[in-house]
Parts: structure tokens; sequence; C-alpha cells
């Protein structure tokens, strides 16, 4: 069932909801060109255990698409997010998962003070708060040791420039060489997007992009955030999207396998993602991967070694000393294997499942590179020769580089 809200500027949003009316409220904002059912594979694992709502952003699905391009700014939507809020959770501060823009405009939301009081937690995904961007720019380009995450995200975000140009992008989209270009960067994930929604999306880049790139307002995040970033997103990189300590002081951050439209490809993997950190904020124990998640070392990491040797048994000691709890065996999906013993792929096919990426630590560069085909989503490591001890400390060294900046 639908219903529609109506924002301050008389603006009506169309706001769908399913689960338990009595649950934590979990509130899913959708990002361009989308519409709320970007969302549909999440809610259908999210139901059972909150109160979902989806609602579409103005401009797209149901929702009113107003005629001027200040609408579109993000004052706007925070207004309409205040609606929605004000509607479905009136009582309690509610959990809220977005995606592209969507996560563009919440960060936008968290860090006013319109919502004060209001929100619970954030997972963002794929999409940054315009303002931390602009600083994170800025204090890259003045460095030139540093310039090469910038010049890296500035490749990947040529599509803005694009859209910036007055009634061409219109035009891409109406002919339908937009979504078939989409479809190409982005694959089958990025679904068949509304043609007026996607024109009329084009508004939130030319309302906003211009005004906080240049005159950027970077404030700190009060509440508990978690950041979700796909390893192979086109559009956003991780860096852009992880590197906010200076802003969040409550962060978790996975780094997951996937491309921009996770929600459509992965939505099994998202919904755990945000429910472990829902269920923790509403008074639940961290979870392991939640600790993992906000940890510099291998604290809340799980390291399974297989087998008994010298070479076995020093890995061991240096994950231990790490921080990360070490098993021969066990039913939970590890997050780095070790292998003596030939049972490589039978690990690596549950930790591909798990859908967090992980790391496979073997002896035999033959198998290690037919594993890093069948399994392209996992970091695979060569132990290589020498002293086992020295050898054990290559292991680690390279786990922790591939952990931060993905396999």
């Amino acid at each position: 069932m639908v219903r529609r809200v109506v924002s301050r500027d008389g603006t009506r949003i169309a706001v769908a909801e399913t689960g338990d009316p009595a649950a934590p409220v979990v509130v899913c904002v959708h990002g361009y060109p989308d519409d709320r059912t970007v969302w549909d594979g999440v809610v259908a694992e999210l139901a059972s255990r909150f109160h979902v709502v989806t609602y579409d952003v103005r401009g797209a699905g149901e929702s009113d698409r107003p005629a001027r391009r200040a609408d579109y700014r993000l004052d706007r939507l925070t207004e309409d997010l205040t609606a929605v809020l004000a509607a479905v959770s009136p009582d309690r501060p509610a959990h809220l998962i977005a995606h592209d823009w969507g996560s563009v405009q919440s960060w936008h939301a968290v860090t006013s003070d319109a919502l004060r009081g209001r929100i619970a937690s954030f997972t963002s995904i794929s999409g940054p708060s315009l303002d931390h961007a602009a600083d994170w720019f800025r204090s890259r380009l003045r460095n030139p040791a540093r310039w090469a995450p910038a010049l890296r995200q500035l490749l990947h975000s040529t599509y803005i420039l694009f859209f910036q140009i007055p009634l061409v992008p219109e035009l891409g989209w109406r002919s339908g060489l937009g979504r078939q270009l989409l479809r190409k960067v982005s694959g089958s994930a990025a679904g068949r997007p509304a043609v007026a929604d996607a024109v009329h999306g084009l508004e939130l880049y030319r309302a906003n992009i211009g005004a906080h790139l240049s005159r950027p307002r970077p404030r700190t995040v009060e509440i508990p955030v978690q950041v979700l970033a796909p390893l192979g997103d086109p559009y956003v990189t991780p860096a852009l999207q992880t590197e906010v300590t200076r802003w969040v002081p409550r962060l978790w951050v996975r780094r997951l396998p996937g491309g921009h439209w996770i929600p459509r490809e992965r939505p099994d993997v998202i919904a755990r993602c945000a429910a472990e950190l829902v269920e923790h904020i509403e008074g639940a124990p961290e979870s392991r991967s939640l600790r993992r998640a906000r940890a510099a070392d291998f604290d809340g990491h799980l390291v399974v070694v297989t087998g008994a040797s010298r070479f076995a048994r020093a890995v061991a000691s240096a994950f231990e000393a790490a921080g990360a709890e070490v098993r021969a065996d066990g039913h939970e999906v590890p997050d780095v294997v070790v292998d003596d013993q030939g049972r490589a792929r039978e690990f690596a096919a549950r930790m591909a499942e798990r859908g967090e990426g992980g790391h496979l630590v073997l002896h035999d560069p033959a198998e290690a590179a037919r594993l890093r085909t069948l399994f392209p989503a996992l970091g695979v490591v060569v132990a290589g020769d020498g002293p086992v001890d020295r050898a054990a400390r290559r292991v680690l060294r390279a786990v922790a580089r591939t952990r931060h900046a993905g396999v």
C-alpha cells in the first residue's frame, strides 16, 4: 500500500511500508535514476524483523516532479525525509539505509540540525557527502604526493560534467542512448530507469554539485554511520566514501565485492550488513563482522588455519598477535584461510556466498592462480619460501594491505 506524505513546500511524496509496525523503523532512500523499487530485494530480507519504509524521492516514481531547479536542492530533500519520518516514525528515531543520491541527501540530512534526534543510525552505500567530498578533494590536491586517489575519482566522475550541459543529457535519455550506456557501464543490475525519472533527476546534479563543491561546509556526524563501499563501483571510489573518520567518530566500514547497484546484485548482503548495525544500536551485542568493520587491526577477524606445520603455527601466532581469532576449523565463515591441507576451495565457496570478501593463503602458485579465476572477489596470497617466521610476516602484511585497498 502506498500513501502520500506532503512535504513542507507541498510536494507529495509516495511512501510504501511493510513489516512489523511495532519493530524498529528502517527507512530506505534510493538514488538516481532509480525509484523505490531498487530496494525490493533488501526489503524482502528485512521485513520479517523491522518496519521497513521506502519512498520515491521528488522527481521520481509516484512522487511529484517539481518544475523548478531550486526545488531539488538538498535542503528540500531533507524536508521530504523529515515529512516521511514524521509520518512513519513520529515517536522514535528511525534507521536510514541509503544508496547513491539517496546517500548524498541523507549525509546532508544527518549533518544538519533539522533531524537532530530523529535518526538512530545511517548506512550509506555508494554516495558521499558533497561537503565531505569537496574537502577530501582539496586536501589531496594540495599535496602532489596524494594526487592519485583524487585523480582516480575525477576519472570516475566525468559523467557529472556531462550532466551539467543543458538539454543534451535529456536528449540522451529520451533517445534511449542513456539506457544503453548505463547498461554498458553498469550491467543489468542498473535496471531500466523510467525516462521521466532520469530526466527530472538531472536537476539533483545541477542544483547541488556546484554549490557544495565550491563552498563546502563539512560537518561532524553525531550518529553511528556504516559505509558499505562496493569495490567495483565505476562512479564512486572506495576512498571517497570511506575516508571520513575526521567527521564521523562512530564509523564502521565494509569494502564489499560488487558494483554500484549492489542493492540489486546482493540484496542479502546489504540487508545483513544493515541489520547488524540496526540491531546493535537497538541493544544487541556488536557482531563479529561489525567489530571487523571498525577495527584498524585484525580485531573481529576469524582466521582458519588448516594443518599443523611449522608455517601454519607461525601464521596462526602472527594473526593472533594482530588481534584475530584463530581456529583450526568451524562452522562460521572465516575472513582468512591459511590452507595447508588442500581445502581452500571448500572455504572459498562459503566466503564468496557470504559476499563480504576474504583472503586465501596457499603455498601452490598454480592453485592460487586457479582460485583467483574461480573466486575473483577473494584475495589470494602465495605464502612463498624462506624461514617460516619471515614468510608468516609477509602473509600478514599482504592480507593487511589488500584488506584496505580491495582485492
